[in-house]
């Protein structure tokens, strides 16, 4: 009796803390700082602790509520906090952290140059602060998504596509979030550029794999998580940039009590940019393309851990050409929005509450020939396609709703939520390709579908004995019409002094399927990319085993990874062709007709960073891995993978300027060797034959080895940057930094496809051929300048 009494007695003795932790400049929140409760007498022994949150948010239970305790806050790039209590805070802490001064002799804190380490914030993630997205060398401009390549769990298909893939997956199975909702085609360029302004970006959280953080967002492949940062609380700010290709504005600032936005645009000038240079005979045409986008943040802090923050996004892209000399008409239009709400609150005395509502939605319009010849027929002229035709467009779109609960029960910590998404498409395309060596092509693609997807999760981390700890959870999700998948997730860790390693397995569902055949060489050049969803079992799955250590000392960190991954029930076309008719596949096609598949994944990574007080900072990464496909009987090497990458990031800066470097080594993608060329007689419609009546020609008829079981010349790129910062007094105060970057220094002719051109003259085939290389970025410089009020 007397046991119980005591216990009884310990509990209510027992209180919880509660606070956020924000910026002392601009009054952000700060994620992922570390919360620890201490006793104050000469031991310190840490009672317990916590971190925060993405919106600085933290709760730490089971805490002794009438004995003096110290609590102290770190976070990377800022000075400890401490504070000492005769009693635990009834009310929530509000914490402010000052920023680590970027030079001694400076009086000033210069917020923008931390330089965050993806290593430090997460076991299982890798975390890109805004302030090291804008340390590594600029392509064309400062790139969230370029800067998540530097992870070993990611891997670009070209230079010109900047969103990877990651360990192997799929495209359409890794989402862009923004803000908690997906972004379709969070890119401009055809894939080159971010969608995302960095100057919007409070970090980007890359996440390989579906257990841990990733369980909740029910993806394949990982997902890749932006999280914009609130408007400044402390004055009005203007900032923005002007740069080669675009110019980008924005204004944040308090907006009542307790309330901030932010509001960011950008607009390329690439169309009047050419113009200009046409009219100047520097260029022979000029580019008929202009992007922009526009985003806005409105956060509201409700009193204790409330908080209220509602986000809006759109962008727009547009070619639009009519070359009448050539008879060569363009005419291409899509853009993206995304709007988003989130609430959070208590939830009693020992957890939190999450609720977010968001939409999404892609649309596109576009008409392309590429080459027209007008004939008279007697009575009538008539217009005779001899290249490529495309017309089509529509939209998709998804609709998400989430709660989710979080809450402390003794020493473990829980998590229930429940999920329900609607996605839907509804997109139109014909394409007819008529080549001088094939025979016409035509395809449509209709797709017209929708799907709801409900889900239910719960998870549990409990910590055991002697740094033991473990988590686990199950989700089990309702496809409708299609089927009720259950995926769980298990992990044990053990956390010494200076190191922790953690072994998981998991299992992931996603019922819906890509119409982009990433074995093209398009594929390559476009990251566009349209969804369905899949029509029939079985739902594509992902099951995935991964090891890990990570250990620190000092300024150095080191991260190590071993992995291995099945995926099932993907939906892939037959990859069977020969030779250079590679170049001529058509990169949309409609899932629903392709096979039901299947693909393996495996492969060790390892990481690093290193930091010193004289701000130099090394970042690498190396991995090794086997990836491929099965497709019927065919077992390949997808045309993405590369077996070997390693990336270097090294960065020093001294008073107001900063070097920084990039280079990337990779091994070469795989090729399906051409092995001969026979002359052969095909038919195709001449320039004196109606549009469906053939004349015979000569041609060539290529024959290639195994598939992909080649491999392309190894990749090699260094790119160089240089920023430098002034402080000026212009509008009361701020600062304007120059940068320029060089791409490709040594200009590598590093190549991304191979091809077959044959000798026609005259509009007639010549026996002979020439195999071409199909290369990447030359080199190429880049400048601009950001500024800050």
């Amino acid at each position: 009796m007397s046991n119980t009494v005591g216990v009884l007695v310990a509990a209510v003795q027992q209180a919880t803390l509660t606070g956020v932790v924000r910026d002392s400049v601009d009054l952000d929140p700060i994620a992922f700082a570390q919360v620890s409760v201490a006793t104050v007498d000469g031991e310190g022994v840490v009672l317990e602790s916590g971190a925060t949150d993405r919106f600085g948010a933290f709760v730490v239970p089971g805490i002794p509520a009438a004995e003096p305790v110290r609590v102290e806050v770190t976070a990377l790039g800022y000075a400890a906090w401490i504070g000492t209590y005769a009693t635990l805070p009834a009310d929530p802490l509000r914490v402010l952290l000052s920023p680590v001064p970027t030079d001694l002799d400076e009086l000033n804190v210069a917020v923008d140059s931390r330089w965050g380490d993806p290593l430090s914030l997460s076991e299982d993630a890798f975390v890109f602060d805004s302030a090291m997205v804008r340390k590594m060398p600029a392509i064309l401009e400062t790139d969230v998504l370029r800067a998540i390549a530097i992870s070993p769990a990611a891997s670009a298909a070209s230079d010109y596509v900047s969103v990877p893939f990651i360990r192997g997956g799929t495209s359409d199975g890794t989402p862009v979030l923004l803000d908690g909702v997906r972004l379709f085609n969070a890119f401009h360029l055809g894939g080159f550029v971010s969608a995302v302004n960095a100057e919007v970006v409070e970090r980007v959280t890359l996440l390989p794999g579906s257990s841990g953080d990733g369980f909740a967002v029910g993806s394949l492949s990982g997902a890749i998580d932006i999280a914009t940062r609130d408007g400044s609380r402390h004055r009005r700010r203007m900032a923005g940039s002007i740069g080669l290709a675009s110019s980008r504005l924005s204004v944040e600032g308090p907006a009542g009590e307790n309330v901030s936005f932010f509001v960011n645009g950008r607009r390329t000038y690439i169309d009047g940019f050419t113009v200009a240079l046409e009219k100047l005979r520097v260029v022979k045409e000029h580019v008929p393309y202009f992007f922009a986008d526009l985003h806005a943040k409105v956060t509201a802090d409700l009193g204790e851990n409330r908080q209220l923050s509602v986000s809006g996004f759109i962008n727009s892209e547009s070619v639009e050409r009519v070359d009448n000399a050539e008879i060569i008409r363009v005419g291409m239009t899509w853009g993206n929005s995304a709007f988003s709400v989130h609430y959070r609150d208590r939830l009693g005395a020992d957890g939190v509450i999450d609720a977010s509502l968001g939409h999404s939605r892609f649309t596109s319009d576009m008409l392309a020939i590429d080459r027209v010849e007008t004939k008279s027929d007697g009575d009538s002229i008539v217009d005779y396609i001899t290249d490529t035709l495309l017309w089509g467009g529509g939209t998709m779109g998804e609709t998400r709703a989430d709660v989710r609960a979080t809450w402390h029960a003794g020493d473990a910590t829980v998590t229930i939520g429940t999920q329900a998404t609607r996605f839907a498409v509804d997109q139109s395309y014909d394409v007819i390709a008529i080549w001088r060596e094939l025979e016409n092509l035509n395809l449509r693609v209709d797709l017209s579908e929708s799907q709801w997807r409900l889900a239910a999760f719960s998870s549990v981390e409990v910590p055991l004995h002697v740094g033991f700890s473990t988590r686990a959870g199950m989700r089990v999700d309702r496809f409708q019409g299609l089927a009720t998948t259950l995926a769980p997730f298990g992990e044990i860790g053990y956390a010494s002094s200076w190191w922790i390693a953690r072994l998981s397995a998991s299992r992931s569902h996603q019922a819906l399927a890509s119409v982009r055949n990433e074995e093209t060489l398009a594929a390559s050049f476009l990251a566009y990319d349209l969804l369905v969803p899949v029509d029939k079992a079985p739902v594509p799955r992902n099951t995935e085993l991964s090891i890990g250590w990570q250990g620190y000392r000092g300024g150095l960190r080191v991260r190590l990874e071993a992995y291995a991954r099945w995926l099932d029930g993907l939906r892939l076309p037959d990859p069977s062709f020969e030779g250079d008719s590679l170049a001529r596949r058509v990169l949309f096609g409609d899932p629903s007709k392709w096979e039901v598949s299947n693909g393996t994944a495996r492969g060790i990574e390892a990481s690093w960073s290193w930091m010193d007080d004289e701000r130099i900072s090394i970042l690498g990464s190396y991995r090794w891995a086997l990836v491929s496909r099965t497709v019927d009987s065919l077992t390949y090497t997808p045309r993405f993978h590369r077996d070997h990458e390693f990336e270097l990031v090294p960065s020093y800066s001294r008073g107001a300027s900063s070097w920084s470097a990039r280079v990337s080594l990779r091994s070469g993608q795989p090729v399906t060797q051409v092995l001969a060329v026979v002359p052969v007689t095909i038919p195709w419609p001449g320039p004196n034959s109606d549009l469906f009546l053939s004349q015979y020609q000569d041609a060539h008829a290529t024959f290639g080895g195994g598939y992909n079981s080649a491999r392309l010349p190894h990749y090699a790129r260094i790119d160089v940057g240089w920023r430098r910062k002034s402080e000026v007094s212009w509008f009361g105060g701020g600062s304007v930094v120059l940068y320029a970057s060089v791409a490709n220094l040594f200009s590598v002719p590093n190549v991304v496809g191979l091809r077959l051109v044959h000798d026609i003259s005259g509009g007639y085939f010549r026996h002979g051929y020439e195999r071409v290389y199909t290369r990447q970025l030359p080199t190429v410089p880049f400048f601009g300048v950001e500024f800050r009020f």
